[in-house]
């Protein structure tokens, strides 16, 4: 059995304790049922043989099955790529504030922040790093923070514009105007289901309203344990796969048969000081739970752990949390890190951790590598050429050097004579530096046709909605 394997069967769940709580999950929707508050939702699930009271549906275990078996003959995801290849990597996409790598601080997520930070991911691309944007813009009217969010987007990475919220109304179809102008329309949408068992909220009526539009669905399950899900964890799991569920199964049916596909979650919730905890053990074992009952649905699904941390700079706690996650990510065949630079939980983007996230990702796929194998033939033969001289210098050392061990580009290694001598650097210093010197290197450039359209929606927008029309931020947002 390898590694792996040993810390899977020692930490993680068996096939029988999904299995018993999938059948506790589908007793929930028979027995407790689900809210369902968009009326149109509701007329689709009656006329599809679900039971309605009142804003509450019913579905018996028969028209589970049957709903579950036709969403699993929808998927077509591609086989999971092989773990031992690279890591990918990605920033978080919600955060508030930015810690400011000129001067140590943490500012509000201002539009010349949020453009900042996006150039900081941006010319981190060469390191496997997803491209994203980082934050929300705060200084601009509500309505508008998305709209701001996509054309920061569209202008300053490669891989395009992200959005992770498509509110407010008003803004939706001026969203919607912006991809068909970059040459991305939205296909696709996502909703999270609100705990406990309700479908309802803003995301999920835009689900239903524009169900001819979307190619495929995502629905994501998240309930905070001992506060909207029970305290008693394999409880909360069999909450969440019930909401995962009944999402999936009302999705199915408004779109028409279209392909579902399901993340299913939780998180730890700290009553002390009444905040989800993202550096915890416990949401590191939730992260690698999620993946097995995810996949117990969908064999296919990727695996991501989440890098979480409560530190709100870099240093001792985030190096602690961040490890601790991706170390158990590693040894339990994730293929993705994801939240890289994010602090206090989803609050804080900072470009100065995102670097050392990405140097902790290259030790952790070492760590990963585990201990090579070679011909039996060879060990004597290595013993034989040192014997008298050392290893230092001989030929097998020389050229297996670089193969045995890990090298960090930010990692102090120095002994405290180097270092105390003024050799040396701390971590953050060298992140720091690494980080502001890639950023005067900035230089992508948004295709010229498509950020003109974009512009010329973004304009209409931005008049539309109550924008200032002298605002610094417009000068801000166009990438020359």
């Amino acid at each position: 059995m390898d590694l792996n394997s040993i810390v899977a069967s020692q930490v993680g769940f068996a096939q029988s304790d999904i299995a018993c709580m999938h059948e506790a999950a589908v007793r929930v929707l028979s027995e407790i049922g689900i809210s369902v508050e968009n009326p149109d939702a509701r007329q689709a699930l009656a006329g599809a043989g679900a039971r309605i009271e009142g804003e509450r549906v019913y579905f018996e275990p028969e028209f589970t099955a049957d709903c579950l078996t036709a969403i699993r003959a929808g998927w077509n995801q591609p086989p999971r790529a092989s773990t031992a290849g690279r890591l990918s990597v990605t920033v978080g996409d919600m955060c508030q504030y930015y810690h400011n790598p000129h001067n140590d601080e943490i500012e509000p997520m201002f539009t010349a922040n949020v453009v900042e930070a996006t150039k900081c991911v941006e010319v981190m691309r060469g390191t496997g790093l997803g491209s994203y944007v980082p934050g929300i813009p705060r200084d601009v009217p509500q309505q508008l923070q998305a709209i701001v969010e996509y054309r920061i987007g569209s202008e300053f990475v490669t891989d395009g514009p992200t959005l992770d919220t498509l509110h407010p109304p008003e803004a939706l179809p001026y969203l919607f105007q912006m991809a068909d102008a970059m040459g991305k329309p939205m296909k696709a949408t996502n909703i999270f289901s609100v705990s406990p068992l309700r479908l309802s909220g803003y995301e999920f009526d835009v689900a239903v309203q524009h169900a001819a539009r979307w190619d495929r669905f995502h629905v994501t399950t998240y309930p905070a344990v001992g506060v909207t899900a029970p305290v008693r964890v394999r409880s909360a799991w069999v909450l969440s796969i019930a909401e995962a569920l009944g999402g999936a199964i009302t999705l199915h049916v408004i779109g028409g048969g279209k392909p579902v596909y399901t993340s299913i979650g939780m998180f730890p919730f700290d009553l002390r000081t009444f905040t989800i905890a993202g550096g915890m053990p416990e949401c590191v074992w939730m992260y690698w739970a999620s993946a097995q009952v995810t996949r117990f649905y969908n064999p296919q699904a990727g695996y991501s752990m989440m890098l979480g941390t409560q530190a709100k700079r870099p240093g001792l706690q985030s190096g602690y949390e961040k490890a601790m996650a991706g170390t158990l990510g590693v040894l339990t065949g994730c293929n993705d890190l994801h939240y890289v630079g994010v602090m206090s939980f989803d609050d804080i983007f900072s470009p100065e951790q995102m670097v050392a996230d990405i140097e902790l990702r290259d030790a952790l796929e070492q760590l990963g590598c585990g201990i090579p194998e070679v011909d039996p033939e060879c060990w004597i033969e290595d013993i034989r050429q040192g014997v008298s001289d050392g290893y230092v210098q001989t030929d097998t050392t020389l050229n297996q050097y670089r193969d045995t061990y890990w090298f960090p580009k930010l990692f102090d290694r120095t002994s405290w004579h180097t270092f105390n001598a003024g050799s040396g650097r701390t971590a953050r210093q060298r992140a720091r530096e690494v980080l502001l010197s890639r950023l005067t290197e900035y230089d992508y450039s948004p295709p010229n046709q498509s950020i003109a359209d974009l512009r010329r929606v973004f304009d209409e927008a931005w008049r539309r909605l109550g924008g200032d029309p002298d605002s610094l931020v417009l000068d801000i947002l166009r990438n020359n």
